[in-house]
């Protein structure tokens, strides 16, 4: 990946790009039969039916659209899909699902959008942010793309309930992760209306997601001995992710409760955003002026 420089924020930067790659396919519509995983399909596939009542007859960009597994749901409402993302594999397997039918799916790789001005009425970017080290060029491009009157959709993960203050993102494919002010914050460069909100779900839902953060968080806070990491270093990259995904299973006292809720059942919501699960950010641009008035 190249030599890794410091951050204001306390951790490595490689190149965007490189780490994306690296990142294995998210699998949101494949049940893994983990209570902690359950729940984190329900997060990813909450952001997908949000956006896919935005995306009602419109045009779509789906940036880091992973397998294609939320780029479906967008695609049965909108009037023309386009979902990218930087991983060949996640491609190819996006274009493998039998609903990819008229979805345009690329790789693309690189600070530039191979995109005209104002091409898409709406762009979602679900899960993308955290993983960009160069935020500015990427959001300069995302607003480029963008049509006057059109939405930006983001979500990212919650540092608020990840985090410690000043603790850098136990996720290895995290460059930054952010709080609802930080995000807003960082958005602002789009100069757009921003609107966050937080992803909510009921009690067992809840404690799934926030017992499964504060595990890793506490893994973070006491890491394996070196001679372990090496040896786990030196493992194929299946073996490793297969690790990971192990490591990060946290099962609450009945997870038979918490199968029993479904997408419908979590909701956004405005306040109390210090514990929500999840981060939206709704972004307006806006309309073109008509030059006669």
């Amino acid at each position: 990946m190249g030599r890794r420089r410091p951050d204001p924020h306390g951790v490595a930067t490689p190149r965007s790009a490189r780490r994306q790659v690296e990142h294995p396919l998210v699998g949101a519509d494949v049940d893994s039969g983990s209570a902690a995983d359950y729940v984190l399909r329900l997060i990813h596939l909450k952001a997908y039916a949000d956006g896919a009542s935005r995306a009602i007859g419109r045009t779509i960009l789906d940036i880091g659209c992973n397998d294609g597994y939320g780029t479906v749901l967008l695609a049965a409402t909108a009037r023309r899909t386009t979902g990218i993302d930087v991983s060949p594999a996640a491609i190819s397997a996006a274009r493998r699902r039998p609903e990819a039918t008229g979805i345009d799916f690329r790789v693309v790789d690189g600070d530039q959008l191979p995109f005209p001005d104002h091409s898409f009425d709406v762009v979602t970017a679900f899960q993308v942010i955290e993983h960009i080290t160069d935020v500015g060029p990427f959001l300069a491009e995302v607003r480029r793309v963008t049509a006057p009157g059109g939405t930006v959709v983001f979500t990212t993960p919650n540092a608020a309930i990840r985090l410690d203050p000043g603790m850098a993102p136990w996720n290895p494919f995290h460059v930054r992760e952010y709080t609802a002010e930080e995000l807003r914050h960082e958005l602002s460069q789009l100069g757009a209306t921003i609107r966050v909100r937080g992803l909510f779900g009921p009690p067992p839902v809840a404690r799934t997601e926030v017992a499964r953060a504060a595990a890793a968080r506490d893994r973070a806070r006491h890491p394996r001995p070196w001679p372990v990491r090496v040896a786990i270093g030196l493992l194929p990259e299946a073996a490793r992710n297969r690790l990971r995904s192990l490591r990060g299973r946290t099962e609450p006292a009945d997870p038979f409760s918490v199968r029993s809720f479904g997408v419908d059942d979590l909701w956004y919501a405005d306040v109390e955003l210090d514990v929500a699960l999840d981060l939206q950010a709704v972004c307006a641009v806006a309309p073109q002026r008509d030059p006669s008035t």
